[in-house]
């Protein structure tokens, strides 16, 4: 328990202000309030405005006229004029205020007598508000509303928060909830939701628009489910589907102090009665408390508030404030109250009293918080009375401050200051009691709040200081989460495991060093689950796994999509072999993809489906260990070409016997061969598959026919998009004759056609030709003919112009995007490439074994066919090129230019590549394509052109 020994705090009229401007005669025969009007603009200006009022005051009974004030609201008829209406309010409203500064600063009366009277007011204006509104849309004929003397059926407002309890504050906004019965809303010319809505938005501006006379309340519905999504006034029935599907613990307990106040209260006392099983659970509802621990935890002083010393002070939401108070009842009335509804008591002393009495906290307890309160509501009245303004704060600007001690009736702002750090101390120690228990959420430190319907600015700051560079956006996101506003969170389940794992992720983000990046990932991912419960248990359970995607979302936002559409694939991450070296088949995905043909023998959607659901995870975790492990590049090319070799193999037969099946036994045997970069071991993580069909006929005059089918079907089993995704691109234009020629080439045509027909540039793409699956002997065939082919002598000056136009025409047909798109800018990748394949064609009698660029261009060194210093530029670059590249695709959409580069992806790829800053590689990028351009022009370029 608290030790309040030698604690005191008093509320005690205004210290008397011998100079003050207010010369209202009246006044020398209110003391109190023309002392206060000393300190207070507002209550200045008021009575000023209101001499009528201050005169009355001074006649008669101040408790009195405040009732007469409140009837003067409450038999405004709903026929008179709107704007008389509306001044009416206005002047009632500042009458009002007057009465109850007086009442509240002289201590005539205390909180409880003045919220409660300031609430009945409030009621009144509302209640006469809505008749006025109503009025209009009848003579609209928005409504058939018939009988005047009596409620319009069917629309009610609630009233939540401090005026749902009869505790509305000095300046409060009023939290309002609108909502029709549409079995009893009477309609007109409109639909039941349509006149509802009208009719709230009118009865709004009635009430918080201002005028030259000021204006009567601040109307706030966000309250309302949904409030982004939703009209003013919602259906019942709509309002009672989101509830029980999902409805926060949040506004359970704003439901606590929910009870009609306007409108047809007989219609929202039976909606209340509805709701009471949402509000009040029978079982002792220890999620819940879970739930409401980690709010908690999230706006506990230890974090973002400002410490409990600091004068500067948010009596009502800040570390010993108000909402403290409240949260420490309402905590317990939502467990126990479910069972007994002795607890279910709207106001916060109530509620306190009626634990006190049940055996669940001390009577001593109860007395001194209810004493506390007290004391902090007074405090909040009078920081409110100096401009009628909605704020609960005592400024850190001691003249600011000082003005509020003066109100309260302290002497010195030293003695105001040290008593309200004891009230703070006092209401904080008991809150922090209520929580002990299970270990404090792991995370950030700070505020981290995301319940109800306003953007919380401790939470803004404590994204700031962790670098989020837009914190209002991302709060607004997880309010959208929490009410269910996607797939992974309509379940009540789905979002506490939300709420558990906030705080760790936010650590995690800002630990990346790129928390936007890492944010916008995780956004794409929750934002894309088709489903959350079991993708969302799985990261909690597995603290390391989630540390692990919330690093790649910060280096490949791309992944964050896929996750999203194959959340299974965060299965392959509990795999213990998930991180060993590339060349391990340690996930076992390669021999299930080689054993396709077996189990699927007969049935080809199966071997498609089953090929795509072990690719996802072998090329997920390719992606996977190439951005965690920046070491793992030089495998990165082989494994995903590997990939590609074993689904290609796979597929092969189911194809062949789709063909088959229609068109009866093979009339002769075939061979897939890659080019390209799946030819030379090159592949990178969106590589398309450049392919070659050839076929060996027996005596059969239907083979072209049947392997023509064969090679539809499996450019099928390749691209075709099946329930478990897609798997590659396959690009035929690199065969004989290109798009023109049959989709397989008869073995004696290939031949053939590479002897008489082909271009220089099928030359170049020949030395990467490549058989993958198909008959063995003819894939030895293939190859045997494929060195023959390289291995005629072609004119080199040929060559070279060949070569030379063939990259002017990609120069103007497909020109780079920007300086660092390395596969197609002056000195790119292409031009190596060029280099090597020329080199290979101009020097055919040489021994070019496998022919990929870089074990091309090392023997060109060694063959002596480009000076050894050259090769060695060449290589170089080459390897920093596609090591961009491979990073690039694996984590990005396109060539994109280096600002737009994650910076965590930056400082990996350099890494990863031996330079100390991604600068230091984009400079030495930069160098390297200047290099290769100036050794391919002088290789390439014909003695008459200019480069």
């Amino acid at each position: 328990m608290p030790d309040t020994r030698g604690f005191m705090f008093t509320l005690a009229p205004p210290r008397h202000q011998s100079d003050c401007p207010v010369d209202h005669p009246a006044l020398e025969d209110l003391p109190v309030l023309r002392s206060a009007a000393c300190v207070s603009p507002y209550l200045a200006r008021l009575c000023r405005m209101r001499g009528e009022t201050i005169d009355a005051l001074t006649r008669g009974n101040a408790e009195s006229f405040a009732e007469e004030i409140i009837a003067r609201v409450a038999d405004i008829p709903h026929d008179m004029p709107e704007q008389d209406a509306m001044r009416t309010l206005r002047q009632a409203k500042a009458d009002i205020h007057l009465t109850l500064a007086h009442l509240d600063l002289s201590c005539i009366w205390d909180w409880n007598t003045v919220t409660s009277t300031f609430s009945r007011f409030a009621d009144a204006a509302i209640d006469a508000a809505l008749r006025l509104a109503c009025a209009r849309a009848a003579s609209r004929e928005w409504v058939n509303w018939t009988d005047k003397s009596t409620p319009l059926p069917g629309l009610f407002i609630l009233a939540l928060g401090k005026l749902g309890a009869f505790e509305l504050n000095y300046s409060s906004d009023v939290d309002l909830v609108a909502m029709f019965d549409p079995e009893s809303f009477p309609a007109g010319s409109v639909s039941p939701g349509d006149g509802a809505r009208r009719i709230i938005q009118s009865m709004s501006q009635i009430l918080d628009a201002t005028t030259e006379h000021g204006y009567v309340l601040r109307v706030d519905l966000r309250l309302r489910p949904d409030p982004r999504s939703t009209p003013a006034a919602m259906s019942t029935r709509a309002a009672e589907i989101y509830y029980e599907s999902r409805g926060q613990n949040w506004e359970r307990m704003a439901y606590i102090k929910a009870r009609p106040c306007a409108g047809d209260t007989g219609a929202g006392d039976t909606f209340l009665d509805g709701m009471e099983p949402f509000i009040w659970r029978r079982h002792l509802d220890f999620w819940a408390l879970e739930d409401i621990r980690s709010i908690k935890q999230q706006i506990d002083a230890k974090g973002g508030h400002l410490d409990l010393s600091d004068d500067e002070f948010d009596v009502k939401l800040g570390p010993g404030g108000i909402r403290e108070i409240e949260f420490f009842a309402q905590t317990q009335q939502l467990i126990h109250g479910g069972r007994n509804p002795a607890l279910r008591q709207t106001r916060t002393i109530d509620a306190l009293a009626a634990l006190a009495a049940e055996g669940h906290i001390e009577p001593e307890t109860a007395e001194q918080l209810t004493e506390v309160y007290g004391y902090l509501r007074g405090i909040e009245h009078r920081i409110q009375m100096l401009n009628d303004e909605h704020t609960h704060t005592l400024s850190a600007q001691s003249e600011l401050r000082d003005r509020v001690a003066t109100l309260c009736g302290h002497d010195t702002l030293d003695q105001f200051d040290t008593d309200v750090r004891g009230l703070r101390q006092i209401v904080n120690d008991y809150f922090a009691d209520l929580f002990k228990g299970p270990e404090e959420l792991s995370g950030i430190s700070g505020n981290l709040v995301f319940a109800g319907v306003d953007i919380d600015p401790g939470t803004v700051r404590t994204l700031a200081r962790y670098s989020f560079s837009n914190p209002e956006s991302i709060i607004a996101d997880f309010q959208n989460w929490h009410r269910g506003g996607i797939r992974a969170t309509r379940s009540s389940r789905g979002r506490q495991l939300l709420t558990s794992m906030e705080r760790r992720l936010f650590q995690l983000m800002a630990e990346t060093g790129n928390p936007d990046t890492a944010y916008e990932g995780l956004r794409a991912f929750l934002g894309g689950l088709s489903a959350g419960i079991q993708t969302l248990s799985l990261l909690a359970a597995n603290p390391e796994i989630l540390k692990d995607i919330i690093s790649i979302f910060s280096v490949a936002p791309k992944m964050a999509r896929d996750l999203a559409d194959r959340p299974e694939l965060l299965e392959a991450l509990l795999e213990g072999g998930f991180l060993a070296p590339l060349t391990e088949d340690t996930c076992g995905n390669f021999e299930a993809i080689n054993a396709v043909p077996g189990e699927c023998a007969d049935d080809f959607e199966c071997a498609m489906n089953e090929v795509r659901r072990q690719f996802r995870d072998a090329h997920f975790r390719i992606r996977f260990k190439l951005l965690q492990d920046p070491s793992a590049l030089p495998e990165t090319g082989p494994a995903f070409t590997d990939l590609a070799d074993a689904c290609i193999r796979a597929l092969t037969p189911a194809a062949l016997k789709q063909a088959e099946r229609s068109l009866g036994p093979a009339p002769g045997r075939w061979v897939i061969c890659g080019l390209g970069k799946l030819g030379s071991f090159d592949l990178t993580a969106d590589s398309d598959l450049d392919l070659m069909v050839i076929f060996e006929p027996d005596d059969s005059q239907s083979a072209p026919q049947f392997f023509a089918r064969a090679t539809q079907r499996l450019i099928t089993a390749l691209s075709a998009q099946t329930e478990e995704g897609l798997l590659y691109e396959a690009d035929m234009q690199l065969r004989p004759s290109g798009r023109a020629g049959p989709v397989a080439v008869r073995f004696s045509a290939f031949a053939e056609y590479y002897r008489k027909d082909a271009w220089t540039w099928e030359h170049m793409a020949l030395t990467r030709l490549r058989p993958i699956a198909g008959d063995p002997e003819l894939m030895a065939m293939v190859r045997e003919e494929k060195e023959t082919l390289l291995s005629i002598e072609r004119p080199v000056e040929m060559i070279r112009q060949d070569a030379w136009d063939m990259r002017e025409r990609l120069l103007k047909d497909r020109p780079a995007k920007h300086d660092f798109d390395l596969k197609l800018v002056k000195g790119g990748m292409i031009d190596i490439e060029f280099l090597a394949q020329t080199a290979q064609l101009m020097h055919p009698d040489r021994n070019w074994e496998s022919r990929n660029t870089r074990d091309a261009l090392e023997l060109a060194g060694f063959f002596g066919v480009f000076p050894q210093d050259e090769v060695e530029s060449l290589l170089n670059a080459y390897t920093r090129m596609s090591g961009v590249l491979a990073f690039q695709r694996t984590a990005l959409q396109g060539p994109t230019r280096p600002e737009d580069w994650p910076d965590v992806l930056k400082d990996r790829t350099a890494r990863a590549l031996n330079f100390e800053t991604f600068q230091a590689l984009e400079d030495q990028l930069h160098a390297d394509n200047e290099a290769v351009w100036q050794i391919f022009c002088e290789k390439m370029q014909p003695a008459a052109t200019e480069s």
